[in-house]
């Protein structure tokens, strides 16, 4: 049976009502009928057949907003008797009215010779014309030509149909959007958005050409914890290359142009000069500019890089800026203040506890720049990590770990900026490259917990590091989708991004929670539909259900043509996403998807 003919021969089971007045092209009544009015009819995605010149339009949409009417209810006359009574006899109930409303998300032609295309609703819908709900048989062959791209990470809002989704890749070719764009990932905590990144992460991993680098500050996705399926195992077995980098033990920051000022910067977040008896932040400034010309002068005689600096890099570094009468000008320039720092020194590196206070910031610190820190550890270039992540044929999945859990600066949000904006810029620069060659760097940048450092702005006068990587981010989102560099912010709270980032996300799901005050008032920006608005402010809290509603704005699916909000409840079971996207396990070892790989 052809797709007009499943249309065409629907039974009675699937007809919810019919196109009610008044109707439009993008907004179209439904006058419910009497066997459907008691029916979980919100959220339920639905569709009718229009004819339209020598073709018929199929238009789906999703039901956004239910109304009951009663006319005697409505009546003055009669508000008495209901307020005595409770209700009208014989009138009550039986004389309701119940419509729908419908935006319009997606419509498809189908030609006399049976072919499918996009298609535009021309007019608006006749009134009568039968609205019936969607099934999986007729998406799928709705959808044939799209197969290859589509896949399904939950059903669509209170129904159990499919929603079929596509996730394209940022380069040009099959299942490619020939561009980055950015995506936002929002809800409250315990919304399920960890779970939406993991089967998006498992989306975006079906293309081979893609390369992911996942940031996680909390350890929670490089760990592969509190997931709901084993996240790492399935992007092997789909032939994916997983890596995993700790900032703890295995990452190394800087390049040979930038490691000794990088160095002397992220100090500057510790306590380390404020030890060395220098209190105020400008004079802290002024000696970190001190100790990178000492650190470069004493590598350079060394003839050695940072990266191999010796053991005892500290107290020559102290014992050169207590004998540069100079260098302590620059910090201090009174006497008095000069000779405090120099009786400190002095203390320093004549008094072992007085030395190991300050060789305790010092060196975690230092290991973060060493080939092999002082725990013996090996550690892997930070350029080189991202430059195989964006560049590699394959390209592997990197899941960067800067919790740094374990070391002095663990909880220190600061340094983990100053990291973060290096690892931006590493980016721009593999991305300025591949352009130049005319190539893309086709790579999706996730960062979890977003929130944490990102601010909603940047002003003048805030020269926090969160400060200067929030203006990293505004810029780079500005200017990497050229590159074909997707960023994919996952937080909280939508209100705690800056706006002009949050102007650049093409991509939008919104999980529970984000119902009041400035966070609603962003989703309110965004979308203009009250009855979508209306619809995403009914989803109940996870937590008393298990079940994980997600409204998506944006380019997410072959059905939101139109621009119109997408309800999704996520799957809660990985053997469901295993179902429905056909995963099966191969001989060896690799999961394949027989309609997308």
């Amino acid at each position: 049976m052809d797709l007009l003919d499943l249309l065409n021969n629907q039974s009675d089971e699937f007809n919810i009502g019919s196109v009610g007045s008044p109707s439009n092209t993008t907004e179209i009544i439904i006058d419910i009928n009497q066997k459907s009015e008691k029916k979980r009819n919100l959220g339920q995605l639905v569709c009718l057949i229009q004819p339209q010149e020598q073709e018929h339009l199929v238009v789906i949409g999703q039901i956004s907003e239910i109304e009951t009417k009663n006319r005697w209810h409505e009546d003055l006359t009669f508000r008495g008797i209901i307020k005595r009574q409770g209700r009208l006899p014989h009138l009550s109930e039986k004389a309701d009215v119940r419509t729908a409303k419908l935006n319009v998300q997606a419509c498809f032609s189908i030609a006399p010779d049976g072919k499918i295309s996009e298609g535009t609703l021309g007019t608006s819908p006749a009134t009568g014309t039968p609205i019936f709900s969607v099934r999986d048989e007729i998406l799928d062959k709705l959808l044939e030509h799209y197969k290859n791209q589509i896949i399904y990470l939950g059903h669509a809002y209170a129904t159990d149909v499919k929603m079929p989704l596509w996730l394209k890749h940022f380069d040009r070719g099959e299942g490619g959007a020939g561009e980055a764009y950015h995506i936002g990932v929002f809800g409250k905590s315990g919304s399920g958005k960890s779970g939406l990144a993991a089967y998006m992460l498992l989306g975006y991993a079906r293309h081979k050409n893609m390369g992911i680098i996942f940031i996680d500050p909390q350890n929670q996705f490089a760990s592969d914890t509190d997931l709901p399926f084993k996240l790492h195992e399935s992007l092997r077995k789909m032939g994916r290359e997983v890596k995993v980098y700790r900032l703890t033990d295995q990452i190394r920051l800087g390049t040979q142009q930038n490691s000794v000022k990088l160095f002397t910067s992220l100090l500057l977040k510790t306590d380390f000069y404020k030890n060395m008896g220098i209190k105020a932040p400008s004079n802290q400034e002024d000696a970190a500019e001190a100790l990178k010309i000492i650190i470069n002068n004493l590598l350079s005689q060394l003839k050695i890089k940072l990266e191999n600096s010796p053991g005892d890099l500290l107290i020559r570094t102290l014992t050169s800026l207590r004998n540069d009468s100079n260098a302590l000008g620059r910090i201090y320039g009174g006497q008095k203040e000069r000779e405090r720092v120099e009786n400190t020194l002095d203390a320093i590196m004549n008094e072992p506890t007085e030395f190991k206070i300050v060789e305790e910031i010092w060196q975690p610190v230092l290991d973060l720049f060493l080939k092999n820190d002082s725990k013996n550890h090996q550690r892997t270039s930070l350029w080189h990590i991202v430059e195989k992540a964006a560049t590699d044929k394959p390209k592997p999945i990197v899941f960067l770990d800067i919790k740094g859990e374990g070391t002095t600066f663990a909880d220190n949000e600061e340094i983990k900026a100053l990291i973060l904006r290096e690892i931006s810029s590493t980016l721009k620069v593999a991305g300025e490259k591949a352009f130049d060659k005319d190539e893309k760097l086709n790579c999706l940048i996730c960062l979890d917990e977003a929130h944490l450092f990102v601010k909603t702005s940047s002003g003048n006068n805030d020269n926090s590091e969160i400060s200067e990587l929030t203006s990293s981010f505004i810029k780079g989102v500005r200017t990497t989708r050229k590159y074909g560099l997707g960023y994919m912010f996952i937080t909280q709270t939508i209100a705690s991004l800056h706006k002009e980032i949050i102007q650049q996300l093409r991509l939008y799901a919104f999980g529970y929670g984000l119902n009041s005050g400035s966070e609603y008032r962003q989703i309110e920006e965004l979308v203009s539909d009250k009855q979508a608005l209306s619809l995403y402010k009914s989803f109940v809290d996870p937590q008393s259900n298990k079940q994980y509603p997600f409204m998506f704005l944006g380019p997410i699916s072959p059905l939101s043509f139109t621009g119109s909000p997408l309800f999704i409840q996520m799957f809660t079971e990985f053997n469901q996403f295993k179902e429905a996207n056909k995963l099966v396990e191969q001989s060896q070892g690799n999961i394949l998807n027989q309609n997308t790989l």
